[in-house]
């Protein structure tokens, strides 16, 4: 993700947290997820590997956007806002969200 979406999930009134500015920016995802679950945190990635509830059965929830990779930083900001702009916090929680265009899905992790 870029460093300006954590501004960005920001501007909805998220408490965000860059793993390059914790130092996990190179991080294993299982580290990531550990912190994330320790933290309450969601992650928000880009990485499908994050996915993964067999790999990773204790899950803090994560946003998976899943963009193509010739988007700019400003085409993925703006997937984001468009995003935010369209969910509940509630429905946040407890899950694991796929973005893709033009749609999102969820799967609940209860």
């Amino acid at each position: 993700m870029p460093r300006s979406s954590a501004e960005v999930i920001r501007s909805f009134g998220y408490d965000v947290e860059d793993v390059r500015d914790i130092g996990l920016g190179s991080a294993k995802d299982k580290e990531i997820i550990e912190y994330a679950l320790k933290n309450n945190r969601i992650i928000v990635t880009r990485d499908t590997d994050f996915g993964e509830v067999l790999r990773y059965p204790k899950h803090p929830g994560a946003i998976i956007f899943r963009l193509p990779y010739i988007f700019t930083v400003k085409e993925i900001n703006e997937k984001i806002k468009e995003f935010f702009s369209s969910v509940s916090e509630n429905e946040l929680r407890n899950a694991i969200i796929i973005v893709e265009l033009p749609r999102y899905r969820r799967r609940s992790l209860d």
